[in-house]
């Protein structure tokens, strides 16, 4: 079998023996792969600097003929993310982010929105990393997009129970496990209530809905968001993605 050409972002690894480290990417045309790289480990191992993860990289690599484990041939580093590296909180924001990337990306399947989403988030966190607030903004807003390309984009234009249209208030009740806000006159009846509702602002309930349709936002929208309405994003993110997505994330168990 020929060797393939790729671009790729690592997304974590294990050591897999003395020398060697089993190497897991998320690429455009293959989605996750794991990869055998031959000497990994070793002092003078040629891939020494290539595999932290974040990387960008371009890989050659074989496809194994009969399993998921390929070997690793050649990696180029495109771009190594410095300031992900030099700030705690653009560091954990590029990890929640690698995390969830991880959790859904398909083997083995085309994967290219998936891709091209992780890579401009941690270009934009990389570039956000000295500024206080930015990483866990982007890190909502790409959580939010990320459930609209997996096509679980919440109901907030219409009532999820009657189906009217939402008018603009203060604030809304959105209800994770039944997907999206409830009006005011259903938000009274505890016979069709799924679940706890979460109480979210104006502010974040735009945030939301614009962040589903595009990743990233401009930055006057971004740095619109008050703290209060990103915590409330922040939170509907969270529980949102742990029922809808509670399959594939670390448990396996859903929260309403």
């Amino acid at each position: 079998m020929s060797d393939l050409k790729q671009q790729a972002i690592v997304i974590g690894g294990v050591n897999y023996s003395d020398s060697s480290r089993v190497l897991w990417l998320i690429t455009p045309e293959y989605g996750r792969q794991s990869m055998l790289v031959r000497g990994a480990r070793r002092a003078r191992s040629r891939f020494a600097g290539r595999m932290e993860t974040f990387n960008l990289l371009e890989v050659v690599y074989r496809k194994s003929r009969s399993g998921t484990l390929h070997t690793l041939r050649e990696a180029d580093v495109q771009n190594q993310f410095p300031g992900l590296r030099a700030s705690l909180e653009a560091f954990m924001a590029a990890s929640g982010a690698v995390e969830m990337i991880k959790n859904v990306a398909p083997e083995d399947h085309e994967c290219a929105a998936l891709f091209q989403l992780l890579e401009d988030f941690l270009c934009c966190a990389d570039e956000a990393a000295d500024e206080e607030g930015m990483p866990a903004l982007l890190l909502a807003a790409f959580g939010w997009r990320l459930l609209s390309l997996l096509g679980l984009e919440p109901q907030l234009v219409n009532c999820i129970r009657c189906g009217e249209r939402l008018e603009r208030c203060e604030s809304y009740r959105f209800q994770p496990a039944s997907g999206g806000v409830v009006c005011s006159g259903c938000a009274g009846d505890p016979g069709s209530a799924t679940g706890r509702p979460l109480l979210i602002g104006y502010g974040a309930l735009r945030f939301i809905y614009r962040s589903g349709r595009k990743f990233p936002l401009v930055r006057e929208e971004l740095s619109a968001l008050s703290r209060q309405e990103l915590a409330q994003a922040q939170r509907a993110v969270e529980r949102y993605s742990a029922y809808h997505l509670g399959e594939k994330q670390p448990g396996g168990s859903r929260q309403a």
